[in-house]
């Protein structure tokens, strides 16, 4: 439900979305704009004002990302433009052959190269999109579980589950259950900032909240901590497609 306030000569167009919750919470994300999450018996005119009392802050945050669009990849998937695998930038290369029977994706010097059969049909671009976000996602799963794997050992501790999936606004969760999930546009990043993120949730293994003693652990084990989630909060909206 699309709805809206003035304030001066701005607008600010947002969302209400309805559910079981108990009080009203405001997102601003660059994907989804604003959005109102509010109890059922909520009426509109009591989210208008609430809206309204928030208006400089959602008017900041709407500022910051209309800043940051333009550094956010707009990628096209055709030869020649740049993707980021842990940091280092690596340039498309398309190859077709008759003696390719499947896609398969390789890294070789500067390059990322997609293989593909010679009578691949539709779309060549979208077809490169999903090959190379199916490679991203299982190298991903590759690195993450090395990670997850070395880390624990030396931190003690042994998650559950390992889950490597598109997690829309957050990089990293632990479940009550100590399921690491773990969003898989990681892998564009350095892989001090991947190792940065699997001690965070490892951390939560130990300690379910984010209290001092959670960051002291954290940092005990990764002493980098803390420049590392400087630059993910940052540079994150950069590593994307």
């Amino acid at each position: 439900m699309q709805n809206f306030i003035e304030i001066g000569n701005k607008k600010i167009n947002y969302t209400i979305v309805k559910s079981s919750r108990k009080t009203i919470g405001i997102s601003v994300s660059l994907k989804d704009g604003v959005k109102v999450s509010a109890p059922k018996k909520i009426g509109k005119k009591q989210i208008s004002e609430i809206v309204n009392a928030k208006a400089a802050w959602i008017l900041k945050k709407l500022s910051y990302f209309e800043n940051i669009k333009a550094e956010i990849p707009e990628l096209k998937f055709t030869e020649g433009e740049k993707f980021l695998v842990l940091g280092k930038e690596y340039r498309l290369k398309i190859n077709k052959s008759s003696s390719v029977n499947s896609a398969y994706i390789m890294l070789s010097g500067n390059y990322l190269i997609v293989n593909l059969p010679e009578n691949i049909t539709g779309s060549l671009s979208d077809s490169v999109r999903i090959y190379i976000t199916d490679w991203y996602k299982n190298y991903a799963k590759e690195v993450v579980s090395e990670r997850i794997n070395y880390f624990a050992k030396k931190m003690d501790v042994k998650p559950t589950d390992i889950i490597i999936k598109d997690l829309k606004s957050i990089w990293g969760s632990c479940t009550p259950k100590n399921t690491i999930n773990i969003n898989w546009k990681i892998i564009m990043a350095p892989l001090d900032i991947v190792d940065y993120l699997v001690v965070h949730e490892l951390t939560h293994i130990k300690i379910k909240n984010h209290s001092k003693q959670f960051w002291n652990m954290a940092e005990s084990i990764y002493p980098n901590y803390k420049a590392c989630s400087k630059w993910l909060k940052q540079n994150g909206h950069k590593l994307t497609f």
